[in-house]
Parts: structure tokens; sequence; C-alpha cells
């Protein structure tokens, strides 16, 4: 793809700056280097000099060029870096814009045109808005690793892995009269073992990155003093939420977006729901309800020294009728000696039993919510691309467990194969069987 259309637009925020960075893309590239800069450019080499407009010098600036195809969009590309300041950067794109065949740029146009040209795939061009996006460090370094193209690298493996094997059992199938080596039945089955290894690992990675991807949401809801924003404190390891054994303290829905072992999340401690004859209270605990229904996962405590009452009760049949994914947390295990277990009425519904004063079971706490957060994500519809990816992953595990290698059911085998290896080729785009053909020709002594 080569558009007649030179595309350009503002690469750095709007507004100061020490630095703003203007990006062109196509055609007319070099027109633009000519009018401006009345030099020719050498690929890929900085060049520190004057934008002018006729005499008239607007800024000093470093401009690169980029030759067609070894370019981020594959055309002839330009970045200016000009002095920082919205007047600096609308004053260089609007002359810029004089020039026929050019115009602003659509959101994500210069990433369509890579894409276009064959630069990255769908993946990769997702990965880098995944990393421009990224919360957290590790959802970063996640979004980097899929940028790289290791992901693409570790799907081809497999393919080419399945292909082997499919290599081998054609081959015991179609020419089980000729003079043709194999590996073996076993040697089959451990193929088709590593395979699933390497599968499982792929789609482990997936699931971790998509929670990392995303940012989830928490609220924190329960009686007033039940321990929500010790708990939220505890949670972001700072003091984002105020801790009073005074009941009500908190008013309003307050957040904080933290990182939850690489995880981003966004956390709502809630007012205390509970009847009260003070509007300001009150009006806290049908905001605290309203932002229960707009969260990823609720956490419901308790005062396990008090008990589950039956206005607990009825705020969990609330969330249950709503469909409101939650778990329940019993907190101040530390202010009585009696067993959890004699709570038969209520303790089925607990998930959990911590003391946050104490420091007891709070990592479990940890790892329960990421748990948690895991099924509500894979569970959730999801504008990613790699989602469609993990959909596929799974497919073809699903066939692969489904496989037994026996010589007595060799064209089953080979079908589930060929069916693993189209679920894999959806994520390659290299659907061929004319591959499987061409391999046991390539690897056995056919033509003899």
């Amino acid at each position: 793809m080569n558009s007649g259309e030179t595309i350009v637009s503002l690469s750095t925020p709007m507004g100061l700056g020490a630095i703003s960075l203007i990006r062109c893309s196509g055609l007319q590239t070099n027109k633009i280097i000519e009018t401006f800069f009345s030099k020719k450019f050498s690929p890929n080499e900085a060049n520190y000099l004057k934008f002018k407009k006729g005499d008239q010098v607007l800024d000093d600036v470093i401009a690169i060029f980029y030759k067609s195809p070894k370019s981020y969009t594959g055309e002839d590309m330009l970045e200016i870096m000009c002095h920082g300041g919205s007047v600096i950067y609308q004053m260089l794109i609007r002359e810029i814009l004089t020039i026929d065949g050019c115009r602003l740029a659509k959101p994500g146009e210069f990433s369509e045109r890579s894409y276009m040209n064959n630069k990255m795939g769908i993946f990769e061009a997702e990965s880098i808005c995944a990393l421009i996006n990224a919360k957290t460090e590790s959802a970063a370094l996640a979004a980097r690793e899929a940028l790289s193209g290791k992901f693409s690298q570790d799907v081809f493996d497999i393919d080419q892995m399945i292909l082997e094997t499919r290599v081998q059992v054609e081959a015991l199938l179609d020419f089980s009269d000729e003079d043709i080596e194999t590996e073996g039945q076993e040697e089959i089955q451990d193929c088709i073992e590593d395979s699933k290894k390497k599968i499982q690992g792929l789609i482990s990675k997936l699931q971790n990155n998509r929670l990392l991807y995303e940012t989830s949401k928490v609220a924190v809801l329960g009686m007033p003093n039940a321990g929500k924003s010790s708990l939220i404190n505890f949670l972001t390891d700072e003091d984002v939420s105020i801790v009073n054994e005074q009941a009500g303290t908190t008013r309003d829905v307050v957040s904080k977006i933290f990182s939850l072992d690489g995880i981003p999340v966004t956390i709502f401690d809630t007012a205390g729901i509970r009847e009260t004859d003070d509007s300001i209270e009150k009006e806290g605990s049908i905001k605290a309800m309203r932002q229960a229904k707009d969260v990823n996962l609720v956490i419901y405590l308790y005062d396990f020294s008090i008990g589950i009452k039956e206005d607990d009760m009825t705020i969990l049949r609330e969330l249950e009728k709503e469909n409101i994914r939650f778990l329940v947390v019993a907190n101040k295990i530390d202010l009585t000696k009696q067993d959890k277990v004699a709570y038969k009425s209520f303790a089925e519904a607990t998930e959990l039993f911590i003391s946050i004063k104490e420091n007891k079971n709070l990592n479990d706490m940890r790892m329960l919510l990421i748990d948690q957060l895991k099924k509500v994500i894979s569970e959730s519809t999801s504008g990613q691309y790699h989602a469609y990816h993990l959909r596929c992953l799974t497919a073809a595990l699903q066939e692969m467990d489904s496989l037994n290698v026996n010589l007595n059911e060799l064209e089953l085998v080979a079908e589930k194969l060929k069916s693993v290896q189209n679920y894999i080729s959806e994520i390659l785009e290299n659907k061929d069987d004319d591959r499987v053909l061409s391999g046991i020709f390539s690897n056995f002594c056919i033509g003899k």
C-alpha cells in the first residue's frame, strides 16, 4: 500500500513542553523537505536546521528522513522536532498542510499504514496501543515483549512442531507400502505432548497479559466500621481512605488506581451501607450500591466479631440479584476466640477470614483477589485482538487433549492434527494444506 495522500500529525502530547514532534508520511514527504528546508536529506540522519517559510525562519528544528520501505509506516517519512508549545507546532503543521496532497492524520492512521504495508501485524499494532496505555511496569513490559514479535515466533514454533507431527502421521497413512523411515508412534506422542505444553504456556501468558492490559475495577462494600478503608490502605500500600472508629466517616466514593502484583486495579472505597437518618450518609450508601454495579468485582467485608446481620444479607441478596460478582470476606477475627465453623449460618458464604489489624491472612487476600480478577477478565468480552488468539489456542488445546495416538486410528489423529493446525493458522494467517505434502517429500525419500 502507498496512499496518494500524505498524512501529518503531532506525535507528542498537546500543550507546553520542551520539544514537540511532528510526523509526516506519504508521497509528498520529499516535497515537504524541499519546500521548508531547501536541502536533500540522507536517510536516518538527524539534521539541525531552520524551518523556513520563504525567507522567514519559523523555528530551529531537528529533522530526520526515513526512506521507504525502511520506516515505521513503510512509506517515506519525516519527523520534525521543534520547540514545544502549541503556537510553534500548530504554525509548522499549518504550513505543511498548504502543500497539495497533505492532510491531517486520523487517529491511529500511522499504525494502520504500517499494518497495511506489512510492517507489523494486528497483534503488534494492539501491543503498541497497550504499551502506550500501560498503567503498571508489568503491563508495559508485557506489551513490549508482544511488540518484539516473540508471541508470533512462539506460535510459529508450535505451528512447525504440529506440521512435522502431521507429516509423520500422513506418511504412515499414505505411504505405508513404501520404504519410509518414521520416528514411530512414541515419538509422535512426545511431539503432541510438547506442543500441548507450549500451547498451554501461551494461553497462560495471554490470560495474564489481558489482565495486565485491562484496568480492573474493584469496590469494597460493607456495614460502617467493618474495616473497608483499612483494607484499601493495605492493598494500595498508602493512606487512601480515612480510618476512624466512628461509623459513617466515609460519606462518598473514594477511588485509587494501584498495582496489584503488576495488575492495574482501580479500587473504590464506598460509604458504609446502613439504615440512617443522616441525609449525607444515606446519599453515600446510594452511591455505594450504584458503584457496585459498575465494577468487575465487589469485596463484601463484614465484622467477624459481630457476624453477618440481616442488613448484610439484604445487600448480598441485592448483589446476587443484579448478577454482580462478589466475594465475602470476614474481618477482625482477632476480636473473638469463637471458631468460624460455629457460625454455620454464614460461614459457607465467606471466602476468607482476615485480621487487617494483626496482618492475618492478608497475603491470602491478595492471591484470592488476583484469582477472582483472572476469572472476571476471562469471562468478559474484550476489544483486544489477542482475545481472539486466546480462543484459537484454547480450541487447539481442546483438540489436542482428545488425541490418543493409536496405529489403528491414525486417520482420526490426522484429522484432529489438521484441525489443530487450522486454529494455529488463524493466528498466523498461513493456511496451506499443501505444506504437509511438501513436508513429506522434503523429509522422506519418496521418488526412488
